[in-house]
């Protein structure tokens, strides 16, 4: 028997956020508000009320200690173990899993590797000695953060736009354009790879994003203040047919503009 205690337990605002359950929903709440608790209890009750099977339901943290929380709540409420929410994890998991199903869209194969920060400093080195680029002058890892830059705007190396004043931009580009052929001939693919790339595949293959967007009939965003721009494009266009997409946060709160976080996400 299910638990109709979580309700119960829910402040006025709190059980509102709840049963909201028709369009988009913003939630802007500080810390110790019981954010996780509205959103945990929202999934629980959009599967009591048979509104979505769980695998219908997506929901994204930014964290795997945060996703097993969520489970393990959801399972309290639920009185069973959260069975079926195969689609509740980190942006990158989630777009991991999305990209082994639709690997070949993007020129990679389903059993990709994802490199670590130490292959892909190792890689840049590569082709910085091989393009003779003086790594004193021009740090790897101030190479990647350019590249990661570009990838948090959703861009393809073809895509990017250079600003000419920068000699660092105008310099790192051609790198980009070399690291990224490399990666696909390795079968790999970096962190800010897996949503970019599953941005592209649904951009580009209409009858991939209706799939998804079809299945997805409920999306819940934690730590919504700390989205960048792909990732909010990502929860757009999976969110594109139902709407149904609920997001939380603190704008207080926002951690993560050294990667690209845009708080105007929020509003």
């Amino acid at each position: 028997m299910i638990n109709s205690e979580y309700l119960n337990n829910l402040n006025n605002a709190q059980k509102e956020a709840v049963l909201y359950l028709d369009g988009p929903l913003l939630i802007v709440a500080g810390a110790g508000s019981g954010k996780t608790k509205v959103l945990t209890s929202r999934i629980a009750h959009i599967i009591k009320e048979k509104m979505a099977f769980p695998n219908q339901i997506l929901s994204v943290t930014f964290t795997n200690k945060a996703a097993k929380e969520m489970q393990n709540r959801i399972g309290k409420i639920l009185n069973t173990e959260a069975i079926g929410l195969s689609w509740l994890g980190t942006f990158h998991s989630i777009c991991a899993k999305l990209l082994r199903k639709h690997a070949t869209a993007v020129g990679l194969t389903s059993n990709f590797t994802i490199i670590d920060t130490d292959d892909q400093v190792r890689l840049i080195k590569n082709i910085c000695k091989a393009e003779n680029i003086d790594i004193k002058q021009l740090a790897p890892k101030y190479i990647l953060s350019i590249i990661d830059r570009w990838k948090n705007k959703g861009f393809y190396p073809i895509e990017v736009i250079v600003n000419h004043k920068d000699i660092f931009e105008t310099t790192v580009l051609p790198l980009y354009k070399i690291y990224q052929k490399k990666l696909l001939d390795l079968n790999a693919c970096d962190f800010g790879d897996l949503i970019l790339h599953v941005v592209k595949i649904l951009e580009k293959n209409p009858d991939i994003k209706e799939i998804y967007s079809n299945n997805f009939k409920y999306i819940l965003v934690d730590e919504y203040q700390d989205t960048n721009f792909i990732q909010s494009k990502w929860l757009n266009l999976l969110s594109e047919k139902h709407k149904n997409i609920c997001c939380v946060g603190d704008d207080d709160q926002s951690i993560y503009s050294w990667r690209g976080a845009e708080i105007k996400n929020f509003w």
